[in-house]
């Protein structure tokens, strides 16, 4: 492949491994930015790095152009409001493809990085597969599948493919940081008294397989999960944290009530500061759920995907990496 392959978000947590993921696969690598935004993990990086505002569209058209295929993973995690994160995931994801359309109309594949936030928790153990009904219950979830419908108006024009990963974890993560910071306390947090489940998967097993759908361009439209394989208590993946950091916590059983109110005092301050707060009211409320479960069975049996990493694995490396860069 001699055009490049973009990659918006590629300064961020998931995107940044996409792109080290995509150079040692030898491909040549344009990451788009906005104007102001810090290039922290690709600087270093041979990449070629654009700046453009995507509500610009005749600026955005020049930014992509001669692209051979694009992998979105630009967008929001976090947001003052719902408006704030259509704007940063659905908007922004409709303006990419409407420039694409009008400059890269061979385009060999977009690939958009969505969420398991769209699909929404699952009612019971059962994990859920592409074809579960959507149902998201934030406004991170409710944006991210707007974005996935934008994009599936446009899946006639060229091969499309969206990947939710489940829960994300890994080096340069700045949201699950905060667990592991507790576990330096020495408390081990758990909401409630009943046990929560959830799949998980590292942030290098998500470039992995950006890379083989990359690769294997699947044809037409497809939606792909992205989990380890495995189904996750909290209270085991607390435990491994604990491992990792050769730590012995008192465990904390927090009331709901009090999580509630937690989130809305975190919530409250960091508005007044102008800020986000990582565990704020939307967060807590994903945590609340008993199940987050969804299956990568689709990605194992069409695109031969397996995990490299179990959860033990990946939060030692995860912890290794902390303490090299000093964040714990």
């Amino acid at each position: 492949m001699n055009r490049p392959v973009l990659v918006t978000g590629g300064n961020g947590f998931v995107g940044s491994h996409v792109v080290e993921e995509l150079l040692q696969e030898g491909y040549s690598v344009r990451c788009l930015l906005r104007p102001h935004s810090r290039p922290d993990w690709i600087e270093t990086l041979p990449v070629d790095i654009v700046r453009t505002d995507y509500s610009d569209l005749n600026s955005l058209r020049e930014a992509i152009s001669g692209c051979e295929a694009i992998l979105h993973f630009g967008g929001a995690t976090k947001a003052k409001n719902k408006e704030s994160y259509f704007d940063a995931n659905a908007r922004t994801t409709g303006n990419l493809l409407e420039a694409a359309t009008d400059v890269c109309p061979d385009l060999s594949l977009f690939l958009f990085c969505s969420s398991q936030a769209a699909v929404g928790p699952s009612p019971s153990l059962d994990p859920l597969d592409e074809n579960a009904p959507p149902h998201p219950i934030s406004a991170y979830g409710w944006s991210k599948m707007t974005a996935e419908k934008i994009c599936l108006e446009s899946q006639a024009k060229f091969p499309l493919c969206i990947v939710r990963p489940s829960a994300v974890y890994g080096p340069r993560d700045k949201d699950i940081l905060i667990f592991f910071k507790a576990m330096r306390w020495g408390i081990a947090p758990a909401i409630g008294r009943g046990e929560r489940y959830l799949s998980m998967v590292y942030v290098k097993d998500i470039a992995r397989l950006c890379g083989l759908i990359l690769k294997k361009k699947p044809q037409g439209t497809q939606i792909f999960h992205v989990t380890d394989g495995d189904m996750h208590r909290w209270s085991t993946i607390s435990d491994t944290i604990a491992e990792a950091m050769d730590k012995r916590p008192l465990r904390v059983n927090v009331p709901v009530g009090l999580t509630v109110l937690i989130g809305k005092i975190l919530s409250g301050y960091a508005n007044f500061a102008g800020r986000i707060a990582t565990l704020n009211r939307e967060k807590i409320d994903d945590i609340l759920q008993n199940y987050w479960l969804i299956s990568s069975d689709k990605a194992q049996k069409e695109l031969g995907f397996k995990p490299k990493y179990k959860l033990s694995d990946g939060v030692e490396e995860t912890v290794r990496w902390y303490r090299e860069h000093g964040w714990l």
